[in-house]
């Protein structure tokens, strides 16, 4: 029996290690699913309202890819500027001005489409929309999607 106990912790250990993994890979990647589906059944969403949703994601996703994409580059340009001898500091500034006007885009953009798209919504479902939307990171988890 002394010599079956090293291979069985060993199974019992790798068998704890996988539902760990599992565990720990499904709620990195599960939450946007999740909130879609608190969404459809909390409001009852119809078809077509289910739909309007998945195009908001898609158009929330779009854009986001499309700022990221510049990301690098104001990074690089940013980088460029502490690698100089002499400090610019208007040059920074002017970076740091371009991010945020286009971060501010990002979310003028993302409350527009938010806007319309509760806007398709019933009474009921757009109050219970709303509060679903006060907690916290719901409407991250809820407009990331699949990562």
């Amino acid at each position: 029996m002394r010599s079956k106990l090293p291979w069985i912790l060993l199974a019992v250990s790798v068998i704890a290690n996988i539902f760990f993994a599992g565990g720990a890979i499904y709620s990195f990647y599960g939450h946007g699913d999740r909130a879609l589906q608190q969404v459809v059944e909390k409001l009852d969403l119809s078809p077509a309202q289910q739909q309007g949703l998945l195009a908001l994601r898609e158009g929330v996703a779009a854009r986001r890819e499309a700022m990221s994409g510049a990301r690098g580059e104001r990074r690089e340009a940013w980088l460029a500027e502490i690698a100089s001898p002499t400090f610019d500091r208007e040059r920074v500034a002017a970076l740091v001005d371009d991010w945020s006007a286009q971060r501010g885009t990002y979310f003028i953009d993302l409350a527009q489409d938010l806007h319309a798209y509760v806007a398709t919504l019933t009474p009921e479902q757009r109050e219970k929309f709303l509060e679903l939307a006060r907690e916290r990171r719901f409407l991250r988890r809820l407009l990331r999607g699949k990562r």
